[in-house]
């Protein structure tokens, strides 16, 4: 965990509360995972199963549609070319649907936060549970549309270094 980050004590608390609670524990989707908004120190704790619901993946570059055409641009091809392509293929409303989703997310920012990234999440923390390791993802929040969401780890390691409430 990046040590520049500042928590309150109540953040602390809930840490260590949340990391005793989980010693072992069978893997499932109410596993906790943190959100730290840094702008006003707010900690907000939520399920797995609930993750998707308060901070939405955004899956529209994985879009069969969007990967064809974003290829098709890489591979030198006129972006007239490439979208004819794109509309012989996947049909010109699902194309089109797909680039304004596309456009749609990169507006509102969603902040570097895809479906690939939610899926490694989930894997990589079934994995870290499965082997008998007890380590709690934080998500910190960007401060800015600009500025990617980045996922750390509260680990043994940091739980230990956090002072005892006086």
């Amino acid at each position: 965990m990046n040590k520049d980050y500042k928590f309150l004590e109540k953040h602390k608390n809930e840490f260590r509360t949340t990391y005793k609670s989980l010693k072992g524990k069978k893997w499932s989707l109410d596993f906790p995972v943190f959100l730290f908004d840094r702008d006003w120190f707010k900690l907000t704790k939520v399920s797995l199963y609930h993750l998707e619901k308060e901070l939405k993946p955004d899956n529209s570059q994985e879009a069969p549609e969007i990967i064809q055409y974003q290829q098709l641009l890489k591979e030198g091809h006129d972006q007239l070319f490439a979208i004819q392509q794109c509309w012989h293929e996947f049909g010109i409303e699902d194309f089109h649907r797909s680039l304004r989703n596309s456009s749609k997310w990169e507006k509102r920012g969603n902040q570097g936060w895809t479906f690939k990234k939610y899926a490694s999440l989930i894997i990589g923390y079934r994995q870290i549970i499965e082997n008998q390791e007890i380590s709690i993802p934080i998500i910190i929040l960007g401060r800015s549309h600009k500025e990617a969401h980045h996922i750390e780890w509260i680990s043994q390691e940091f739980i230990s270094a956090l002072q005892m409430p006086g």
